[in-house]
């Protein structure tokens, strides 16, 4: 009998050690965990967005703007002047940008869709680009956009085979 409570009270014991080295071993994962460098902040992520869904709502589909703003605030020199070498029709002065490079090339609503142009999403892909997915006029889309120092500096369209 003495046996059987000896061999007890050593798998007790060696239950309680064990346990309080998991606890040890959680702790350090925790540790380590925490050392393990983070993305992009959510917050400059989020930054980021919300400047592309201004330039979307003000100069490309132009749902939310009275006119005044200055392109300048939003776009980089380098972006104005892609949107000024894409921008197809004549031009009576210096400031004429393409802002719809920013968007799908459909000139007419897809038939039997309402519509409407918004944002669909916004998702990060590294090396300050975004890919903005939208709607336009019914038409779905998606556009590349790098932004640099809070403005917009490139964009591609992305062209699908479907």
């Amino acid at each position: 009998m003495k046996l059987f409570k000896y061999i007890v009270g050593i798998y007790l014991l060696g239950s309680l050690v064990s346990y309080g080295s998991k606890n040890n071993t959680d702790t350090n994962t925790t540790e380590y965990e925490s050392n393990i460098p983070q993305p992009k902040s959510k917050l400059h992520t989020d930054k980021d967005s919300l400047l592309i869904s201004s330039i979307y709502d003000k100069f490309v589909f132009a749902v939310d703007t009275d006119g005044n703003d200055n392109p300048d605030d939003y776009f980089t020199s380098n972006a104005l002047k892609k949107l000024q070498d894409d921008f197809d029709s004549d031009c009576d002065n210096d400031s004429c940008y393409a802002y719809y490079a920013l968007r799908t090339e459909a000139q007419d609503s897809k038939p039997g869709a309402e519509d409407v142009s918004q944002i669909s999403s916004i998702e990060p892909i590294g090396d300050e680009w975004y890919v903005v997915s939208y709607l336009d006029m019914g038409w779905s889309g998606m556009t590349r956009v790098k932004i640099v120092n809070g403005k917009i500096d490139d964009y591609e369209r992305c062209v699908s085979e479907l």
